[in-house]
């Protein structure tokens, strides 16, 4: 039998956290990863986790978001869905601690494999996002549609091609076990293969303190980190690469293909997955991530990834004042123009790509 507190002492939970989060934002105590919980919806952008010494002893890990915290073995709970007992053995495989051993060096443990969704979970996921998108079109789905279409600037054609929707809130919209509900919100479904695979809520009016878009929690739907959205009509060979799912459509809305990143902390620490996927596309990639330095730096990593994968990739500059692609569209009087105008001057600089853009 493993000495549990000789166990805690060989884990690195900073590592641990690394292999079961994804890579941590920031450095030393400022340190911070994504939640394991399931229950807990988050964008990615703000995470809520942080590894701290306890006062008896040892590391522990908190969640600010939703309260959920321990030691290295209530994160295995959390994040790999164990009983404490297997979570106590999956760690002693991981330091290679059996009974009697002296405690080695801490190890970086191995990533588990990603979940996946139940077909029922899926087609009641699909049920909920193809409801909500009928209902964006109809006098109850006015208030979302006004928000996305003249506040957000996006045209109505790209919204009916990615299947929007409109979700009225808790009491008037049935909803999977998983789904979240914050009011009314906006509903951006991920779709692959034709069928809906993940699915996120903006809501309109997010209460104060809380994440501006809701993910479905694991069990019914894993991330997919990354996700397709469509023009109307495309034109041209550039995949414009986002933060996220807003101003993918933002890209849409003049006439490019578009994949958002769902959450930027993705592109660090899932950076590999992301990248594969990218760099299967076979086409020319423009990174428009935020402008602020959390995009520039995820940006520069995803980038460093494409480039290891001998994907054809490019860096979009997206003015400041205009803080990301949507925010540029909103201030833009001629959309397409601009962001043509933005892409070739960033594929200019890749000899290789020249004559790939419109």
């Amino acid at each position: 039998m493993v000495d549990r507190q000789r166990l805690l002492e060989a884990v690195d939970l900073p590592a641990l956290a690394d292999e079961l989060l994804g890579l941590r934002r920031g450095r030393g105590p400022s340190a911070s990863w994504p939640c394991p919980s399931p229950t807990h919806a988050q964008t990615g952008r703000t995470p809520p986790v942080s590894v701290f010494p306890a006062r008896s002893g040892g590391q522990r890990w908190h969640c600010f978001g939703c309260g959920v915290g321990g030691t290295a073995v209530d994160l295995v709970i959390a994040a790999c869905g164990l009983s404490p007992g297997q979570a106590l053995a999956d760690l002693a495989r991981r330091c290679r601690l059996e009974a009697g051993e002296p405690a080695p060096p801490p190890l970086r443990p191995a990533r588990p494999r990603p979940a996946e969704a139940a077909p029922g979970h899926l087609e009641a996921l699909a049920s909920f996002a193809q409801a909500c998108a009928a209902r964006l079109w109809r006098p109850e789905g006015a208030g979302v549609r006004a928000w996305l279409c003249r506040e957000r600037g996006l045209p109505e054609a790209v919204l009916r091609a990615n299947q929007v929707g409109a979700d009225p809130g808790r009491d008037g919209q049935v909803r999977p076990d998983g789904m979240p509900a914050a009011g009314e919100a906006a509903v951006l479904a991920a779709v692959a293969g034709g069928r809906v695979v993940f699915a996120q809520l903006r809501p309109l009016r997010p209460r104060p303190g809380r994440p501006r878009y809701l993910n479905a929690a694991s069990r019914l739907a894993p991330n997919p980190k990354v996700a397709r959205f469509r023009p109307p009509e495309a034109a041209g060979r550039c995949v414009v690469v986002t933060e996220g799912v807003i101003d993918a459509l933002s890209a849409n809305a003049a006439g490019y293909r578009a994949v958002a990143v769902l959450g930027a902390s993705l592109a660090a620490g899932g950076g590999g997955a992301v990248a594969d996927h990218l760099a299967g596309l076979r086409a020319p990639l423009v990174l428009a991530f935020d402008a602020d330095d959390a995009g520039r730096q995820a940006a520069g990593r995803l980038r460093a990834h494409l480039c290891q994968r001998d994907a054809t990739v490019a860096t979009l500059h997206v003015p400041e004042e205009a803080k990301d692609l949507n925010g540029w569209l909103r201030r833009s009087r001629e959309w397409p123009a601009t962001l043509s105008g933005g892409v070739r001057e960033a594929v200019a600089a890749i000899p290789q790509a020249r004559g790939l853009c419109r």
